[in-house]
């Protein structure tokens, strides 16, 4: 019977369609390559870096799975928007959906340009042009974004938004109503106020690091797995207490249910 054609993903990685005979279960080392398209010295390599969870054992095989599969594909998808090995491995080390949020950060970067006033060209890849010329005009606004690593500038002088974000956020505000000079503002301020509390959350767990005698190696992946854990303690708080000023300004008592 015909496999049927074979579809992409846009990442040109090769995808299973429903007319492909279902692949079995329990795949050989060597299956694996050929699905994948790549060689077994390749899988190999990628589990002695840990880039690849160990297939499992029946009896005297080693046995991989779909979740292999999925593993190399996100490896070459990775790989294909510019991600060094060393990148890969701390981001599948940092857990949840982080080499997810890479991918999609890397394509967004291509369409967070902040137009100049006299740049016309490529208007479906500008984002943002409405309240860009206000933000031009404030002196210096620009180098003090780039202080906090909120924008970068290429080689050719163009402004890019760092954080899709951050992007879509001052869109919003805008929409909203709020000036780009208020919002210009407010972030700086919101900058400073997170690198300073980002220096103590680091010097905090430098104390618990230090006190264990591990490699350069495993500091990388403690501090990966500090980072989403400092996010998560920061965004929370900061969303409880805007919450609880919010409800006060409107009325409602901070100890009201939330529904």
């Amino acid at each position: 019977m015909s496999t049927g054609p074979t579809t992409g993903n846009g990442d040109g990685v090769r995808e299973r369609t429903v007319l492909e005979p279902a692949l079995q279960a329990d795949l050989t080392v060597d299956q694996l390559a050929e699905h994948c398209r790549v060689s077994v010295r390749l899988v190999r390599a990628h589990q002695s870096r840990r880039l690849l969870h160990p297939p499992r054992r029946v009896g005297r095989r080693s046995v991989y799975d779909h979740s292999h599969i999925d593993r190399l594909e996100l490896i070459q998808r990775l790989q294909r928007a510019g991600f060094s090995l060393a990148a890969i491995r701390a981001l599948l080390q940092t857990g949840h959906n982080a080499p997810e949020l890479a991918l999609a950060w890397h394509a967004e970067g291509l369409a967070m340009r902040f137009p100049s006033l006299a740049d016309t060209s490529d208007p479906s890849l500008q984002v943002e042009p409405e309240g860009v010329a206000d933000l031009h005009a404030q002196p210096g606004a620009w180098e003090a974004l780039e202080s906090y690593g909120l924008v970068s500038r290429d080689s050719d002088g163009n402004w890019y938004g760092t954080h899709p974000v951050l992007v879509a956020v001052g869109r919003r505000a805008r929409e909203l109503g709020m000036p780009s000079t208020e919002i210009t503002r407010l972030q700086l301020r919101v900058a400073a106020a997170a690198l300073e509390l980002s220096r103590e959350i680091i010097e905090s767990f430098n104390g618990i690091f230090a006190a264990t005698e591990v490699g350069a190696e495993r500091t990388l992946e403690d501090y990966a797995s500090m980072s989403s854990v400092a996010t998560a303690l920061i965004t929370a708080t900061f969303e409880v207490q805007l919450s609880r000023l919010v409800r006060g300004v409107v009325g409602i008592p901070s100890d009201a249910p939330n529904d």
